[in-house]
């Protein structure tokens, strides 16, 4: 509806410390519709598969990492958002729509995730000067956990590519 695109827009402005401008509001207007039916085709997908668990850690970390980049604790972020009419847990449900989104991707894809070793070793060897073995375990676990997570960023825009192409929006 044009209220969401409407509450899109300012939560777009707000989370990315731009001022409400009649300018910045018709800037982000095509970005907020396509944020609005990428999050519809996205949950479409999350119902049919009944994906119902997400990482909660990771919802907390991001509504934590909003308020810290405004200066504002979780209390004041509420605030700031009630003060331009925008609800702060339909803010987070939209966050949560990614998360469970993340949590079908990688069910559907975990068994096709994989990452040549002799890479992740080239690249610690690059910068194993002056490294202990426990820092270049962790070095070594870090760009593993980063190679798995481009794959399955990989699989997510090729799954949301083709659910693009067959998926009818229809708007009211």
């Amino acid at each position: 509806t044009s209220i969401d695109i409407e509450n899109q827009i300012i939560t777009n402005l707000i989370i990315n410390k731009q001022e409400i401008t009649q300018e910045n509001i018709d800037k982000n207007k095509n970005f907020a519709v396509k944020t609005l039916i990428n999050k519809s085709i996205k949950l479409g997908e999350i119902n049919k598969y009944q994906i119902k668990d997400y990482n909660k850690k990771d919802l907390q970390d991001y509504s934590k990492n909003i308020a810290k980049n405004l200066n504002a604790n979780e209390n004041s972020l509420r605030q700031i958002f009630k003060q331009y009419n925008i609800d702060y847990d339909s803010f987070l449900k939209n966050y949560e729509i990614e998360l469970l989104w993340n949590t079908l991707i990688f069910q559907l894809y975990k068994n096709q995730i994989n990452v040549n070793i002799l890479e992740v070793e080239n690249e610690v060897e690059k910068i194993s000067k002056n490294k202990n073995l426990e820092e270049l375990k962790i070095i070594k676990e870090n760009i593993l956990s980063q190679k798995k997570k481009d794959k399955l960023n990989l699989f997510s825009r090729s799954h949301f590519t083709n659910l693009e192409n067959t998926v009818s929006i229809n708007f009211q």
